[in-house]
């Protein structure tokens, strides 16, 4: 669990999460209930995202998403925590090997202060694809579509 002071919060008000949030503006397209529904992320984490979302899924949803990155990210969420009339909180999965890495790569660029734009064309270090990358565990699409998350 990472300890930091919360935006704007001062000194007092400690925030107490697993994984950090960074400001992320940036499309996503959910596909829900046989439709899909586009939005825009707020800010994003290692296991989780805010979507603002006029009117959408309700809390336990399950769906699948695409960020948009310079090459779409597909990622799989579950609905956390519904704000009417402003959007979701979701816990996500990242599938596949590649796609953690582009993940992890643009937490990597928006830790370092890049802004969305720039973070969004983050690309993995070379020769590391192979390698766990923070603490995503690689899930193959398979046992993905089983998954409890």
């Amino acid at each position: 669990m990472e300890e930091h002071v919360a935006p704007g919060a001062g000194h007092r008000q400690i925030e107490r999460r697993e994984s950090a949030r960074y400001d992320f503006s940036g499309d996503i397209e959910i596909e829900w209930n046989s439709k899909k529904i586009r939005g825009c992320t707020k800010n994003i984490s290692r296991s989780g995202m805010f979507v603002e979302l006029p009117d959408g899924p309700e809390l336990g949803s399950v769906f699948s998403a695409k960020l948009a990155l310079q090459t779409p990210l597909q990622i799989e969420c579950r609905v956390r925590r519904v704000v009417p009339g402003r959007g979701v909180g979701v816990s996500i999965v990242v599938v596949g090997k590649e796609e953690q890495a582009r993940y992890e790569a643009l937490l990597g660029a928006l830790s370092l202060g890049s802004n969305s734009v720039e973070a969004a064309g983050a690309q993995p270090s070379e020769g590391r694809a192979e390698e766990p990358f923070g603490r995503f565990r690689w899930v193959s699409p398979e046992a993905a579509s089983g998954m409890r998350f």
